[in-house]
C-alpha cells in the first residue's frame, strides 16, 4: 500500500539523484582551484608520512615542486642534510628547533653540483632538535616546511 502512491515512488527515485548532483555541485563551487605560484608569495610544503619515523629521508611537496631531504649520519646525531629537488632552486636555508621553541641561527645549504637541484648542509648536531625548518626559494616564490627531526636518526642496519 505504501509503495503504490506515485509521490512516494517519485521521491524514492528523485532523492538519490538530487543527492549525487548536490555532492558534485558543492565540490565544484567550494573546492580550491590549484594555481601557479606567484613571485614573492609564501607557500607551505606538504610533509609526507615518511618524515615521521627513522627512515633517513623525508619527502616534501607543493604542486610540481618535489623535494627529498636525506640525512647522512656520520655519528649519532651529527648529520649532513642533503636536499634533492626536481626543479632548480635559488636558495635553501634551514634551522634546528627544539620543543621549547629555541632555534638555531638559520643556515644556508650549499650547492653540490651544477643545475641547482642538489644542496647540502654543513655537519650539524641534530640530537637536541625536535624539528627542522626549511625555507626554499624557487622560481621567485618562497616555500617553507617544518619537519619532525626523527627521520634523521636512521638505523645503520638497513
Amino acid at each position: 500500500m505504501f509503495f503504490k502512491n506515485k509521490h512516494v515512488i517519485t521521491s524514492m527515485i528523485v532523492a538519490p539523484i538530487l543527492a549525487i548532483m548536490s555532492y558534485f555541485a558543492v565540490d565544484y563551487y567550494v573546492a580550491e582551484v590549484p594555481h601557479k605560484a606567484k613571485d614573492g608569495q609564501l607557500y607551505k610544503m606538504l610533509v609526507k608520512s615518511n618524515c615521521r619515523w627513522e627512515s633517513g629521508h623525508c619527502d616534501l611537496e607543493n604542486g610540481d615542486l618535489e623535494l627529498l631531504v636525506t640525512s647522512d649520519t656520520q655519528e649519532y646525531g651529527k648529520n649532513h642534510f642533503r636536499l634533492n629537488s626536481n626543479t632548480p632552486l635559488q636558495e635553501v636555508k634551514f634551522a634546528l628547533v627544539n620543543e621549547q621553541g629555541a632555534h638555531s641561527e638559520p643556515e644556508s645549504m650549499s650547492l653540490l653540483e651544477p643545475g641547482d637541484r642538489l644542496w647540502q648542509s654543513s655537519l650539524v648536531d641534530a640530537r637536541s632538535s625536535d624539528y627542522l625548518q626549511f625555507v626554499i626559494s624557487a622560481s621567485g616564490s618562497v616555500f617553507y616546511a617544518e619537519v619532525p627531526a626523527i627521520f634523521t636518526y636512521q638505523d645503520k642496519d638497513y
